[in-house]
């Protein structure tokens, strides 16, 4: 295995891993953890990072193509998961308010689950690139895709 394949292996499984850390975390610890971490600078990475995979998704023989792709869609996954764990940073948008009647509780709860299905999603979607298993691949690329659009419908601050 070369030192890139290795690179990314290594980057693959701490993706793996991480997310499942992150959300384990409670009390003290996740609010320290939690300093610095802005919701909409995450979700904004996350965003770019998704977008950034489109290219290598259409061509995935290409030279470098999956291992860039499985990358990328790692970061969204650990960016998803930071976003999980700040989701009550983010405000309930206009177009939700006759929804949640102001149950800021009940918002950031099923932002975090939208989140969580997106995290899945990512995680999943990096391990079939990096086993080489392209239809599920770009399945779940597609079901990601849909995903961030049913959440920003749902969950983005239209001010």
């Amino acid at each position: 295995m070369n030192p890139t394949m290795q690179r990314r292996a290594f980057l693959a499984v701490g993706a793996i891993s991480i997310p499942s850390i992150a959300l384990a975390r409670g009390g003290q610890a996740a609010i320290n953890m939690n300093q610095g971490m802005e919701f909409h600078e995450l979700m904004e990475q996350a965003g770019k990072h998704l977008k950034s995979m489109r290219g290598y998704m259409q061509d995935l023989d290409g030279t470098g193509s999956r291992d860039e792709a499985a990358f990328l869609a790692n970061q969204v996954t650990i960016l998803l998961a930071q976003c999980v764990m700040v989701a009550d940073q983010a405000p309930i948008p206009v177009r939700s308010e006759a929804k949640y009647g102001g149950d800021k509780e009940r918002f950031d709860k099923d932002l975090r689950i939208k989140l969580t299905s997106a995290v899945s999603a990512a995680n999943a979607m990096g391990r079939a690139l990096l086993m080489g298993n392209d239809e599920e691949a770009v399945s779940l690329y597609g079901s990601l895709r849909k995903e961030r659009k049913e959440g920003h419908d749902e969950f983005i601050n239209d001010e």
